[in-house]
This record gives C-alpha cells, sequence and structure tokens, in this order.
C-alpha cells in the first residue's frame, strides 16, 4: 500500500551510489497533438539529480525535431523528495500525497509549465497482492517480476486529471486531460536496466487502462511482451490485469501501432488497438526511450495514452551495432 510517506525518500542505510528516486509525469495535450514529459531522477547517496524536459510536436525517429528539450544532470538534489526545487526551473510539489501535486517550471526560449496534477485512484503498487495478481512469491521474486528490476524496489502509477497550462517558445496551450504519472525507487545501474514496455491508454474518468510489460528483444512480433502488471480503471475502481495478448507494430524501434487483449480479474475482456499520434526517441541513461501519445480505439470510443518502450543501449548495440562496411544496415534511429 502507497502512503504519503512514499512520496519521500526510501534510501536505505546501506544504499549505494546506484540507489535512485524518480517521478514521471506525462502532460497531454491530445485535441492540439502535444506531449510534454516531466522527467526527474534523484541521486540521494550522490546528492545529484536529473531533470529531462521533453516536448513532441511530432512524429518522428529523430529527437532534434523535438519541439524542446531541457535536459540537465548533476543538478543538486532536494533535501525532500515531495518538495523538489531545482536550479533547471522545475518544481514539482506534493500538495495532498500520494495524490496530489503541482508542477511548475520556467526553462528557456519563453518556454514554460504550470499544472495541477490530481490522482482519480489510489496509487497501484506493483507489489501488492490486494493490486496486482502477479505479485507473488519472495521479495526478491517480485522485483525480479516487476517491469523494471532492481529499480523497481518501490513503484506505484497512477491515473489522474491534469489541468493548467503549458507554454512553448512563446505559445501557450491549455491542459485538461488525463493521463499517467509514476514513483519508482530502487538501485538504478544504467548498464542493468531491462528492456520494458509502459502502455496507458485513458477513454475517460470511469475508464482508463495501465499496463507494464517485460520486452524480449530476440522474439517474434506477438510473442515479444510479456505482461509485468497493470490495473483497469473502470468506474471509480481499479482491477488488477491478468493476462495480456499484445502485438505492435514498428517503424526501425518506434512503435507506430499496436493491438490489445486485455483479461481483468473479472474476467473482463477488452480489445483495444492504437496508432501513434506524436512521439520521438528519448535518450535517458543509457537507454532509447521510444516514447508516443497513442490514439486509441476500443469499439466506438477513441482514447488516447503515452506508450514507452525503454530500449537498454546495451541491448541494442549487442544486436544492431556495426562497422561502416557492414551489409545491410540496421535502422539504428535515436
Amino acid at each position: 500500500m502507497i502512503t504519503a510517506a512514499d512520496l519521500e525518500y526510501h534510501t536505505p542505510p546501506n544504499a549505494n551510489y546506484k540507489w535512485a528516486e524518480t517521478y514521471i509525469f506525462p502532460i497531454a495535450i491530445p485535441e492540439e497533438h502535444l506531449l510534454v514529459m516531466v522527467y526527474v531522477a534523484a541521486r540521494p547517496v550522490l546528492g545529484v539529480m536529473l531533470n529531462e524536459i521533453y516536448f513532441f510536436g511530432s512524429l518522428t525517429d529523430n529527437r532534434a525535431e523535438l519541439l524542446y528539450v531541457d535536459s540537465q544532470v548533476h543538478l543538486p538534489a532536494p533535501e525532500r523528495f515531495s518538495n523538489i526545487d531545482s536550479p533547471s526551473g522545475l518544481k514539482i510539489r506534493s500538495v495532498k500525497p500520494p495524490r496530489e501535486f503541482r508542477i511548475d517550471y520556467v526553462g528557456y526560449d519563453n518556454t514554460e509549465i504550470h499544472v495541477d496534477w490530481i490522482g482519480i485512484m489510489d496509487p497501484f503498487d506493483v507489489h501488492d497482492p490486494a493490486h496486482t495478481p502477479h505479485a507473488v512469491g519472495t521479495e526478491e521474486e517480485k522485483i525480479a517480476k516487476s517491469g523494471l528490476s532492481k529499480a523497481w524496489k518501490g513503484h506505484f502509477d497512477m491515473t489522474g486529471r491534469v489541468t493548467g497550462v503549458v507554454k512553448v517558445r512563446g505559445k501557450e496551450y491549455k491542459v485538461n486531460s488525463l493521463e499517467r504519472m509514476d514513483h519508482s525507487w530502487g538501485e538504478r545501474g544504467e548498464l542493468e536496466l531491462p528492456p520494458m514496455d509502459s502502455i496507458s491508454a485513458q477513454f475517460d474518468e470511469n475508464l482508463a487502462f495501465h499496463l507494464i510489460t517485460h520486452v524480449d528483444l530476440d522474439a517474434p512480433n506477438g510473442q515479444d511482451q510479456k505482461l509485468a502488471h497493470g490495473y483497469v480503471l473502470e468506474n471509480g475502481l481499479q482491477y488488477g490485469v491478468m493476462e495480456l495478448d499484445i502485438t505492435s507494430t514498428r517503424l526501425g524501434s518506434t512503435i507506430t501501432s499496436m493491438q490489445l487483449k486485455v483479461t481483468d480479474v473479472r474476467g473482463k475482456i477488452y480489445k483495444l488497438s492504437a496508432m501513434a499520434d506524436v512521439g520521438a526517441p528519448w535518450n535517458i541513461y543509457a537507454t532509447t526511450c521510444y516514447t508516443a501519445l497513442m490514439r486509441w480505439l476500443l469499439g466506438d470510443r477513441v482514447g488516447y495514452g503515452v506508450v514507452m518502450e525503454v530500449l537498454p543501449i546495451t541491448a541494442t548495440t549487442q544486436r544492431r551495432g556495426r562497422r561502416w562496411n557492414d551489409w545491410p544496415a540496421s535502422i539504428t534511429t535515436g
């Protein structure tokens, strides 16, 4: 169970320099084909922090075509993780933990973020068997199955309502949408992260989905993703996902469309499909995280949601790295 205390540091006495605490807050403006990503990773043992602000405005395989990027490392870590005031211009304050946040950012080129993030559900704890049927076994087994291994000694996801304004290079956009945030803590070595997917789909406040999958880079399409955890949020109640069938279509490494069959703990089945609207590679640590705001369909219902596929650079270069005279050339975008 996630409580207000889980918005503070969880640093154990024997933690090494790899220990990290993270936030991710996607801010979607689907009617404007715009996605903003706010990311924080603090390493309290070292006293440093990474801040990332990304604005996605097109579908591209090249981050040079992103609308805006502010990526700053080795910033001083905040004294409290529930109250971040960074020299990058980013402020994240827990207003009513663990469900309500205020995010403000003033960057370069007349670019700003001012939004309130209010959870419409209790945080979904990937290690709580009351939330997910897959949280079984020893603590080590739960962590190994979590999605991002040791980096997720603790992890929660939460769908919420985001309201406010963002501005990119002087042009202002109103925000009033649903998305899914998360908070993680654990040992996050840059070369130790496994491939995984984070998938969200929101139709309205009465129906939303979030899924975490393991990715096998050597398996054929349709067999390359296996369910780690997930929930269906329906009419204010959350139900753990029991089974998932998933097929993704990619251009190079970038997911452009998806087909999902989701079965929750009630035995209720949902068939969803999605097509990428805007997205680009997000290069973080030693990974490329292919990120897209997808347009989702469920019968005659239309929704939207962010898909993030984390591909460790160690794994991709093992399979796709080449010399100048190797043929055929692999697509190596990002």
